[in-house]
């Protein structure tokens, strides 16, 4: 516990090692990849798992069980823990917990304004699930563009392709119109590139020319990008902006016959207007890793032969999975240990998490106090 007390010892406070209580952090479901990261973590602080449902959380809270820890590590992964952390949730959470971090790209599970008021940071895993998600993309924008898993079903059924199935077109020479260059964007298009794939983005704001061309990606205006796009990729964050940012009005104005892949959040396309768009012929296949109300899928896509479908696997690997642990363990100590924000989604004016860290670990009963200076 040197870290406490080199801290409150440039404070002015004398205290030794039997004076210090390791910091208490709330684990919500359990790091199963992280093994060496979390050892280390517990040298620090005091972990303490928490794996039942949203109901038995919020009556932990109410009941003070969570009063005076730092941090909440949510595991959004872990299928007993899909709640939302909405602004109900918040409003319970106990007042020294200055951060909630989770292992996903993806945070529209928490509700982060709420957080904000609260004072209390958010950081996610946004980079290291680039490489994953984008291969998965690829994944489905080739089974779409050659209609592989049509191929499958019609092979398990006993046929054969020339039995019905219409010729897949190839991928060079077509262009992507990828929305949102983030990282798994950068990815995708880097990965397209090595198809001889034409690439177009569009983001709300132009990435430096310099990115754009290590990427060989162009930036075209949102309607340009609609229109003259043969597959779409939608790689943006979910949020009140971007919810059905594709629907009817959108589909009409897409080639006929485009090919469109989500690999980011499912409400981000209206699904119903995207089955229509499906049967009308104006969308000739679609690659789905995420759904508008997932799980539940829509009847309409599970029957289209075209559609590649897939149950939210796009950061489903062991390699992945234990960078994201590895990620928010160190996002946690980081913030907590050091006070910086790496990875954070929203900003917190005058955070001072060790300062109610450094009250809260000490056993004032038992502590001696020195002024210096």
């Amino acid at each position: 516990m040197n870290w406490i007390k080199s801290k409150m010892g440039s404070q002015g406070w004398d205290i030794t090692d039997d004076d210090v209580k390791k910091p208490s952090v709330l684990f919500l479901g359990p790091m199963r990849y992280a093994h060496q990261e979390m050892e280390d973590f517990q040298e620090y602080f005091v972990v303490k798992f928490h794996e039942g449902n949203r109901d038995d959380l919020i009556r932990r809270l109410k009941k003070g069980k969570y009063d005076g820890f730092a941090a909440i590590v949510w595991n959004s992964q872990d299928p007993s823990l899909s709640f939302k952390v909405d602004k109900e949730l918040v409003s319970y959470l106990p007042a020294s917990l200055s951060l909630i971090s989770i292992p996903a790209a993806g945070y529209n599970n928490v509700d982060v304004e709420a957080c904000t008021a609260r004072g209390i940071l958010v950081t996610n895993t946004a980079g290291v699930v680039s490489a994953a998600t984008a291969d998965t993309a690829m994944f489905l924008m080739l089974g779409c563009l050659r209609h592989f898993s049509q191929g499958q079903t019609v092979l398990r059924e006993g046929s054969w392709k020339n039995q019905g199935m219409p010729k897949g077109h190839d991928m060079a020479c077509k262009t992507v119109g990828i929305l949102g260059l983030g990282g798994i964007g950068k990815a995708i298009a880097k990965r397209a590139t090595a198809f001889g794939m034409v690439v177009n983005y569009y983001n709300r704001t132009r990435v430096d020319i310099r990115v754009e061309a290590e990427y060989n990606a162009q930036f075209v205006a949102y309607e340009t990008l609609l229109r003259e796009s043969d597959v779409i990729v939608v790689c943006v964050p979910l949020n009140s902006s971007t919810r059905h940012l594709i629907g009817a009005a959108q589909f009409e104005k897409m080639k006929t016959g485009v090919v469109i892949v989500n690999i980011a959040r499912g409400p981000i396309i209206d699904e119903a207007a995207l089955v229509a768009a499906l049967d009308s012929g104006k969308v000739s296949s679609a690659g789905l890793d995420v759904f508008e109300f997932e799980p539940k899928v829509h009847e309409g896509l599970l029957k289209h032969p075209r559609c590649t479908l897939l149950p939210h696997m796009g950061t489903f690997t062991e390699e992945t999975s234990l960078d994201m642990e590895n990620l928010t363990i160190r996002n946690t100590k980081n913030y907590l240990m050091h006070g910086e924000k790496k990875n954070a989604v929203n900003k917190i004016e005058n955070a001072k998490p060790l300062e109610t860290m450094m009250t809260d670990s000490v056993d004032i009963s038992k502590l001696s106090l020195t002024l210096q200076g």
